[in-house]
């Protein structure tokens, strides 16, 4: 099993309306991205469908546990080719 960590430094690419962070997997990089209206789907009630930059990086914030949980299980689910081949991963709500 790869071991798997994370970096607190994510980042709100607004063009892409995405949130980047980063995973450690064995030692190497893994760009994970999880998109504005998927943070707003599943982490609020009625949605925000004109989220700030602020405020979409905020609910990153209080949901981090969670996020982090469901990209550690992603990663976990890969084999170790896709792993080696793999650059990035995009959390979907179906992963949440």
């Amino acid at each position: 099993m790869a071991k798997v960590s994370f970096e607190s430094n994510e980042r709100y690419e607004e063009a892409r309306e995405r949130v980047v962070f980063l995973a450690n997997v064995d030692g190497r990089q893994l760009r994970c991205l999880i998109a504005r209206k998927t943070l707003e789907e599943h982490f609020t009630i009625l949605g925000a469908p004109h989220m700030k930059v602020l405020t979409c990086m905020d609910i990153f914030a209080r949901q981090r546990k969670s996020i982090y949980a469901s990209a550690s299980r992603i990663i976990a689910e890969m084999g170790a080719g896709d792993l080696e081949r793999a650059s990035e991963i995009v959390l979907s709500p179906s992963f949440l």
